[in-house]
Formats: structure tokens, sequence, C-alpha cells
């Protein structure tokens, strides 16, 4: 670890930098002692230039719940002084998220428990040193972040119908599976049984009487009084069974499904009131109120004293082995002191106080640092080159979640100094999804740096970006989003027009109704039904080439759409393998979302699929249902797709030894939040005991990926002249057009839920 820390002081280059995730990994070596790596890293740490931390902040901020919680503290330390709007958002969220764990726990918590708390410690030491070192860019981040999580929230309309929808969608599942008399006695007890304590939870979540009605808001009042009563009387009423057994909501998994559905339509036809837009003004004066003025843009403008100070001659000059560099060192040394003294005096002068340079006070558009920004050239960023916050729109867009068709969310566009817009949905999510988030634009931009490498992948102009998501508070984030981005699901809906719930109702219904009249059917005869009623939906509801409509009227000229769709098949290619290789949850329509200007994919929910804390894979590897594979075609699909999917998972088995500790923090941080999200909160001391009964899994896991990516990978041939002249000569991306095989049969994608609509 030494050695690694030391070479990125000494040259803080790409290649220099890859092996920080190996010091982060190696960590786990010291156990449950305060060993030799933490001193190490304690030491070395805070040595570095505090940008190279950036895309790990993620991983640094989950440590401070680990045994290397201290050496930690002083890393971010050096992030917050120089770096604060690249560490903020990340670091206001885990404090949040820490302290409810602790405020949680009550009076359980003793003296023998006050190392369990170091992670509360820390991250409130740090907050209230970002608050002393920057106190007025603190003062405006709080006054945005207040109003967005006071005002934004979705209303408690929406709230119930995404809850009831998710309900829904589980208890249709449900009788679709235990579709024989005999499954259906035997475990409908148990289901019934889940699914009241779920609605319990419910009821006392939207309609706790327990709360007095002083301390409700208006809204919450009024909601109280139109439906608590129907809501109890529905799911909660106790009745006494024709057995004498005394229950409490409905008797049967259909009743139960029938209820949802009524409440459903109910709470929809209030929702689909809302209007589509609204003034700023109204929702929030202080956010259409404010207004700023971009900074002067000289050189460091932007950055703290400290950084100024301490680190510019290390920072503008770090090729040594650079001949215009060593031939005017000595004059370019001189003009940088001159240079740093120059913006520390024009700092002052600005009267800005505490640890802030010239531009430092100035809110930025969020998303602008490392993971969720990456360019051709991964070096420090430069703050006085970022897009700052002038205001925000006058209007309001009021829109439905891409990723949950249910929920309405409100976009928020900010305007940027640099002319630009910049849209975001303010969403409700629990912290792991949004920690989930962060690790995907992690693992995008690795993939990202991998690529650029990669002669293979440069040829074939083969990129990928991370998606920038925001956290706000612990269950709100900001998540980008562009009126171009457009799902699956948005563009069957635009070019056929029903709602595919109505389609995946129909399938369920019409699945169930024919397996009642053949009266104890097998797994086989279950098999053959779904896919007759499949093929009955693609021959008549469903046009085979809605996608390639869509986009033909979207783009009108031939050679635009040719571009598009050669751009958009490569990006399939990426987003494909990572499906395959993380065992991501299923990509429904509302999760298959792309660009219609670039062609780029978007990756929504970019959840793993785990079965007992392991990878668990899906009889389909991805998406490729056939009006995707319609609008690519099979020149683009031979020409285009298989050659990316093989030269990216080539470049990145060729990187498999700086891969592997990365890939073992991301999993690693995944793993642990999801036991996490379901379980009640943890202790720091709990969550590292977790941890260490985990660690066989996530090793596991991470040879999973590895092994799924080496597959994909070009087959090496050793004797080529040999291979040419046999008969059936095995062609060296056989396991791609395998996959392709698997993910475009009939048979498998019947077999798959509804809510996947292999359909489309």
């Amino acid at each position: 670890m030494g050695c690694f820390l030391e070479a990125v002081r000494c040259d803080a280059s790409e290649h220099s930098r890859d092996r920080i995730p190996h010091c982060l990994s190696m960590i786990s070596n010291d156990g449950a002692q305060y060993g030799i790596l933490c001193q190490t890293l304690e030491a070395r740490g805070v040595l570095l230039p505090a940008w190279v931390w950036l895309p790990w902040i993620p991983q640094l901020l989950t440590s401070l719940c680990r045994i290397e919680a201290r050496a930690v503290k002083s890393i971010i330390g050096e992030v917050v002084k120089d770096h604060p709007q690249a560490v903020y958002y990340s670091l206001r969220a885990f404090f949040l998220e820490r302290r409810d764990v602790d405020r949680s726990r009550g009076q359980d918590a003793d003296s023998k428990d006050e190392e369990s708390l170091l992670s509360v410690k820390y991250a409130e030491l740090l907050m209230s040193n970002l608050r002393k070192l920057h106190p007025i860019l603190w003062s405006k981040l709080e006054v945005i972040l207040e109003d967005l999580i006071i005002r934004f929230r979705p209303s408690y309309e929406a709230e119930l119908l995404a809850t009831i929808t998710a309900l829904l969608q589980k208890a249709s599942s449900r009788v679709e599976l235990k579709s024989s008399k005999e499954e259906k006695n035997k475990e409908e007890h148990s289901l019934l049984e889940s699914y009241h304590t779920t609605l319990k939870r419910i009821g006392m979540k939207f309609f706790n009487k327990e709360k007095p009605d002083g301390s409700k808001s208006r809204k919450a009042v009024l909601f109280h009084a139109k439906y608590a009563s129907m809501f109890e009387c529905d799911f909660l009423r106790q009745q006494t069974g024709p057995n004498g057994a005394v229950y409490s909501g409905p008797a049967s998994i259909p009743e139960l499904v029938e209820r949802l559905k009524r409440w459903k339509l109910m709470i929809e036809y209030q929702v689909s009131r809302v209007p589509s837009s609204c003034k700023l003004q109204e929702a929030s004066p202080s956010l259409a109120w404010y207004s700023c003025e971009p900074p002067d843009l000289w050189a460091g403008a932007c950055e703290s004293k400290s950084f100024t100070i301490s680190k510019s001659l290390n920072e503008y000059f770090p090729a040594r082995g650079n001949e215009l560099c060593q031939v005017s060192q000595s004059s370019a040394l001189v003009a940088a002191k001159t240079s740093s003294h120059a913006v520390m005096m024009a700092a002052n002068s600005e009267g800005l106080g505490g640890h802030a340079g010239g531009g430092a006070g100035v809110v930025e558009i969020p998303g602008q640092y490392a993971p969720t920004s990456s360019g051709m050239l991964d070096i420090r960023p430069f703050p006085e080159l970022h897009a700052k916050l002038i205001r925000f729109e006058p209007t309001l867009e009021v829109v439905t979640n891409s990723t949950k068709q249910e929920q309405i969310v409100r976009r928020i566009s900010m305007l940027g100094s640099n002319g630009r817009q910049y849209k975001f949905l303010l969403q409700l999510a629990i912290p792991y999804w949004t920690r989930t988030d962060e690790r995907s634009a992690q693992l995008h931009y690795i993939m990202g740096k991998v690529l650029r490498k990669d002669i293979r992948s440069c040829k074939r102009c083969v990129t990928v970006k991370p998606k920038v998501v925001i956290p706000v508070a612990q269950r709100m984030r900001m998540s980008s989003n562009e009126t171009s981005h457009q799902s699956l699901e948005n563009v069957f809906h635009k070019i056929q027009g029903p709602s595919s719930n109505q389609l995946i109702s129909h399938f369920q219904e019409t699945v169930n109704d024919r397996l009642r009249e053949m009266k104890g059917a097998d797994d086989a005869t279950k098999a053959k039904v779904k896919l007759e009623v499949y093929q009955e939906i693609c021959n008549e509801v469903v046009l085979p080439n809605f996608f390639t409509r869509y986009m033909t009227e979207m783009i009108k000229d031939a050679d635009h759409l040719f571009q598009f769709r050669k751009v958009f098949t490569s990006q399939l290619a990426a987003n494909s393998l990572l499906q395959h290789a993380f065992a991501l949850v299923e990509r429904t329509p509302v999760r298959f979302v792309f660009c219609t200007k670039t062609g780029q994919m978007i990756s929504q929910d970019f959840r793993f699929q785990y079965n007992q804390g392991l990878l668990d894979k899906h009889k389909v590897p991805f998406r490729l249902t056939r009006n995707i594979e319609e609008l690519i075609g099979p020149f683009l699909l031979q020409g285009v797709f298989i050659p990316s999917f093989v030269s990216i998972s080539s470049a990145m088995n060729d990187k498999r030894s700086i891969f592997e500790p990365m890939l073992h923090i991301l999993l690693r941080d995944d793993i642990i939040s999801w036991y996490t999200s379901k379980s009640n909160p943890r202790n720091d001391h709990k969550s590292r005991e977790l941890e260490v009964q985990l660690s066989d899994r996530i090793w596991k896991n991470v040879g999973y990926v590895q092994e799924r990516v080496e597959e994909c990978s070009a087959r090496l041939v050793e004797d080529a002249s040999k291979e040419a002249i046999s008969e059936n000569p095995d062609p060296v991306d056989s396991k791609v057009r395998q996959l392709i095989s698997v993910a475009t049969n009939s048979d498998n994608l019947s077999l798959m839920s509804a809510t996947f609509q292999a359909w489309l």
C-alpha cells in the first residue's frame, strides 16, 4: 500500500491512480484491529492531492463505519477543504442516515456502544468543518436543499399510489404462480398474513391515528379524512370466516387483488388531476428569487486557499519527464508562486471569508465531479470551468417518473453560467437505491476509462457515460433527466396508445383462466400455455415495429437515422454486457431508457439481483426483444452489436488485475447495503460483523462477474491455420452469439414475469 500511495504522490497520473481501489480493498486484511495498513493509509493518504479521492467518495464514507474510520476521516477532511461541492451532497445524506440509525436505537444504547457511534461523530465533525471553512457556500446550499426537501416531495396520493401499485404487482404474480388448488390451499394463508402485515404498515405510515391532528399539515388532515376510514374498512377491518376463524382484510388473494385494483383506479384518478406544470413562484418563492452572477474565471478563481498555496506547484507540473517543463521549471515555479499569491489576495479582497477563494462560494450545477462526470482527459477538476448555478427556471414541470409510471415527480430546471439548462427529477427513494445509483456511476466511470485505453474499443468509438444522481436527503434524490430521454414504455404508449398495464393483466388473467380449465397442469403445460398467450399478444396486439416507427418519425433524415441506430447499437452492447455480467434486476420497459438525440443508453435502476447474497442469473441474459431487434436490424446486429460486445468484454478482461479490487469494493458495499435495507438499522459494530460474515459471498460475486466478462471476450485461437481448415470452426465470439440466441428465444421470453413484457 505504501508503494501505491507514494506513486500517486510523486505522479498523480491515471495509471498511478488506478491502484487507489487496491489500497481501499486491502485494508480488510487488518482484520478487527487498527493495524499497519490503516496506519499507512492515515500517514500517506493525506499527502496525496485531494482530487485523486473524488471518484471513491462513496467508499470513503462507508469506511467511516469500519475500523479504518480515523484514517479515512483525515482524507475526507482534505477533500472538504479543497473540493467542498464534490463531497457536500453525499456527506450530508450519509450524516443524516447514520444519525437516524443512532436515534432509532433510542434507549437501547449504552456507554459500551460508544465505538459503534464513531461514524455519526466523524460525519458530524466533517460537516461542521465544511460549515466553518466554507460558511457562505454552506448557507447557500442548505437553503436550496431545505426548500427542495420540504416543498417538492410528492403528494400523499402519489406516494400511496406507488405503494399500492407495487403491492398489486406482487400479489398478482402470486396469483399466477399459485394457480393450482392444492398449492393455493397450502400457502395462501401464510401469504395473506404477510400481505396483512404489509397493509398494517401502510396504514400506520399514511393514516397514523396516534399522531395528533395539531401536528399534521392541512394536506395531511384532508388526506386522512378522505381515505383513512375507507382504507381501514377494505384492508384492516376484522371479520369472522365461515369456519369461525378471525382475520383482518380480504379473505383470499383474488379478493385482495380486486380491492387493490379498485384503490389503484381511485387514486390514479386523483393523481391525474394534477396539472402538468406550475409556476415556481407558487411552489417555492425563495428558489424563484434565487439569482447569482458568475465570478471572474481566472485560473484558480474557484479554488480554496489551502489548495492554491500547498498543492498548486505539484498540480501544474505533474509530468517530470516533460522536456519543456524541465527547461522552464525555475521560471515556471516563480510564476506559479506569484499566481498563487495573487489569487489569495484577490480572494481576500472580495471579502468572502472562510476558506473560500474568489469564486469558491458560488454554487455549481451538481454532478460535475468524478465519477458522475467523465471526459477524455481524466485529470484534476478545474472548478473555474464548471457551470455555475445562475437561477432556476420559472416553470416547474410535473411528469411521470420514467422508472415508476405511477409516481408523479417534479422536474426542476437550472440555468448554468454556460447557457445550458440542466434538468433534474426530484424523486423519493430508499437509501439503498440512491447508493446503488452512485455505485452505478462509479462502474460506468471505470468502464469508460478502460474503453478509452483499449484500441479495439477506440476504433469502434465505443463509450459509456455515467448517470448523474445526487442525494438530497435520506429518502430523496435528484436524478438528471432530459426531455430527449424516453423509455420503451413511453414509445409504445405514443405509437399504440393502450397502457402496457392492461397487457400485463390480460396476460396473467388469460394464463390463469386456461390453467383452471386444465385442472392440475404440470410445469410443461404451464410453459406451453404461457407461450401460446405470448404469441397471441405478439401477433394480434403489439406491433412488431413500433420502435422503428417512432424513431422514423423523430428523425426524418435517413443518414441521421442510420447514425443514431449505429450509436444506439454500440451503447446497447455495453448495457447488455452489464446486464449479463452483474445479473441486473429485470430490464422492464420503464427501465429501458435511451436518449433520442445521441442514442446513449441510460442505466435506470441499476440494481443487482441477489439470491441469499449471491448474484442470481436470469433465464434471459439481457433485453433484446423483437422491437429492439427490429430497430437494430440484422446488419447492425452482426456488424456492430456483436463486435462491440466482444471488444468491451475483451478490454475489461485484459485489465482483470486492476478491475478486481474495484469490483471488490463496489460489490462489498452493495451487498452490505442490500442486507441492511432488508433488516433493522445496524450500528457500526454490527455492520462490521456482517461484512465478515459476507466476505466469502463477496469474493464469489467478484469471481462470478469476472467469469461472465471473460467468457464473453474474444476466444484465444492457439493454432489459427489448423482451425481454419477444420470442417466446423468455432467463431471467436461464439459465447455472445449463444447469449443472443437465448435472449431472443420465444420459449425463454414467454417464461419471464409479466412485468418484463417480452412482447414489446
